[in-house]
């Protein structure tokens, strides 16, 4: 039998990955379901991932089979705008959390890390195609190591933090400031978000991209805290 999962959206209109979904979860090997709504049954999955889910679902913390993957080092950067924030916090390491759903926000038993470095070149919409790229591995390592669907994880530990949402008006600039200080801020926007100032009344867009697209990088180091286990992983599509 195909083992069974669940990508949960916010709605369908968010589902722009279908391409890559497929390559990891060929329909020949996979039984694969694309949804808005919470499963009437969760226990006929495998996996339910809850894919940049913003709503919290009361019961799913009763399953060990719903998953929700952050970017973020957790429990440091809870919240809002992990990509942003990585950036706008000059981190040199890109991390994603995979976590068991729980009733707070980001705060589920964390069943794997993945870690890359942010490269020079690197911006918030370049980091955003990794980022799906490797939620979909770490979905598939999380079935290869737990296929039956119950994951172990260990509880969150250290001082956590917690990003409250940002708006448009957020990011304007002060273009009296040196750009080099601006940078941290333009690298994590993205151009369907750009940031923005004003000059004579007039409101002038910022979107900042390397003139050559930069190199994924060479490898991503993948920790399964629970079971004491490191691997790596380089196998882009």
């Amino acid at each position: 039998m195909r083992p069974r999962i669940c990508f949960l959206l916010n709605n369908l209109d968010e589902f722009n990955f279908e391409k890559m979904l497929y390559s990891y979860f060929p329909v020949e090997k996979y039984e694969v379901k694309v949804t808005a709504v919470f499963p009437e049954n969760p226990n006929h999955f495998q996996l339910i991932v809850l894919w940049s889910y913003r709503r919290i679902i009361k019961d799913a913390a009763k399953y060990r089979n719903v998953v929700v993957i952050h970017s973020s080092d957790l429990p440091e950067g809870r919240g809002w705008a992990p990509i942003y924030h990585s950036f706008k916090e000059e981190k040199k390491e890109y991390v994603m959390s995979a976590i068991l759903a729980a009733t707070e926000v980001d705060a589920g038993d964390i069943i794997m890390r993945a870690r890359f470095q942010i490269e020079d070149g690197y911006t918030a919409s370049f980091v955003r195609e990794l980022d799906q790229e490797v939620s979909l591995m770490m979905v598939t390592k999380i079935l290869n190591q737990w296929p039956d669907g119950i994951a172990s994880g260990i509880q969150q530990s250290g001082v956590s933090s917690y990003h409250v949402r940002r708006f448009p008006k957020d990011n304007e600039i002060d273009i009296s400031k040196p750009l080099k200080t601006l940078l941290p801020h333009l690298r994590g926007l993205e151009s369907n978000n750009p940031a923005y100032f004003f000059l004579n009344k007039v409101k002038y867009l910022i979107d900042v991209r390397p003139e050559a697209l930069p190199n994924k990088p060479k490898k991503v180091l993948l920790e399964y805290p629970a079971l004491n286990k490191v691997e790596t992983w380089t196998g882009w599509a």
